[in-house]
């Protein structure tokens, strides 16, 4: 992504993008500028993908509002208005009409750099749309769920999204009531699961904003689990579906990646819209039974050929070797556990895609 920032504060604006090339080099070209006739002169001949301007840049707005390239205002002042709200097309007074993906946005200035970038995201993704109207994309499903309840199930999830992330887009998804994807693994964010089907059953959801509740890590997208338990457990099939379409109509995901946990309703007919589904267990008497009984009710069902799709995957790991501190996602990528699935994914095909 190339950004265009501009602000004649240049403690803020100096400090503005050292975080984003510290931490997000791998992201995004910044062009900064202290002027704004100069960011206004190169804009006209350059090809940006979001433009970001202080508030002291206000007499540029309405010439930049007129081209094709989103444009974030930075307010000192709180907005009264939440994200979603302020979001505006940029259909003022002009004398050329504006594209259907051309958008402004205003955002506090005295926030934290990657909720700003967040706002950045959405209006870059916003303006590219959907490159072929129309039509659908293929969205793989790969589920993860443990009749066992084993306790790295999660972790094997995110490892199983991180490592597929390499060779596709992908967007991580977590039903597991209180899987601790805040607390172990620093997932932040202000919107989860339950605002995002909120809008689908009453069919508000837009692009922008399901946008606004997807949020990244270094290797792949996703959106919060839910914070209420009693939400999950309303999650019916028929939210599943219009979920999984609305991602295949309007976002550019290769893959999605579910973890199922155990919980949800339905799990059967939840499975069985995955191409494939890996199911971590445990050898010992007890667990076995666990796993045939899982068995059992797949049957009754009449979800037998589902079965051919599961894939038991027996992991001799346990979470006692798991540290707090630092990264732990990519401490667990570059790990011996990292090593044995992305192993075990090469032996199932992925690694050569």
């Amino acid at each position: 992504m190339t950004v265009a920032f501009c602000d004649t504060d240049e403690v803020y604006r100096s400090r503005f993008v050292a975080y984003l090339m510290e931490h997000k080099a791998k992201e995004v070209t910044v062009c900064s500028f202290s002027e704004p006739e100069l960011l206004l002169a190169y804009a006209k001949k350059e090809d940006y993908d979001v433009i970001i301007l202080g508030e002291d840049c206000a007499p540029l707005e309405r010439e930049l509002y007129q081209g094709k390239t989103p444009v974030l205002k930075l307010v000192e002042q709180l907005p009264e208005y939440v994200a979603e709200q302020s979001l505006e097309y940029a259909a003022e007074a002009s004398d050329d009409p504006v594209g259907p993906y051309s958008t402004r946005a205003e955002t506090f200035k005295y926030q934290p750099v990657e909720t700003i970038w967040h706002e950045v995201q959405v209006l870059a993704a916003g303006n590219r749309g959907n490159p072929v109207a129309g039509m659908s994309w293929k969205l793989e499903i790969i589920g993860v769920c443990s009749p066992v309840r084993h306790e790295m199930q999660v972790s094997f999830s995110l490892l199983l999204a991180g490592i597929l992330a390499e060779k596709r887009k992908i967007l991580y998804l977590n039903l597991m009531k209180f899987s601790g994807l805040q607390q172990s693994f620093e997932f932040s964010g202000d919107c989860d699961m339950g605002d995002v089907v909120l809008r689908l059953r009453k069919g508000t959801l837009t692009r922008e904003t399901f946008l606004r509740s997807v949020y990244e890590t270094e290797h792949f997208s996703y959106i919060l689990p839910f914070f209420n338990p009693e939400q999950l457990g309303e999650f019916t099939e028929r939210d599943f579906s219009a979920l999984l379409d609305f991602v295949r109509n309007e976002t550019e995901f290769e893959t999605a990646v579910i973890d199922f946990g155990m919980g949800v309703q339905s799990l059967a007919l939840l499975l069985d819209s995955c191409s494939s589904c890996y199911c971590p267990v445990k050898k010992g008497y007890f667990y076995e039974g666990q796993t045939e009984e899982f068995f059992r009710y797949l049957e009754k069902a009449e979800k037998t050929r589902l079965r051919e799709r599961l894939q038991l995957v027996e992991l001799p790991f346990s979470a006692k070797g798991i540290r707090g501190g630092g990264n732990v996602l990519e401490q667990l990528l570059w790990s011996e556990f990292g090593d044995y699935v992305r192993n075990f994914l090469l032996g199932d095909g992925y690694g050569g895609e």
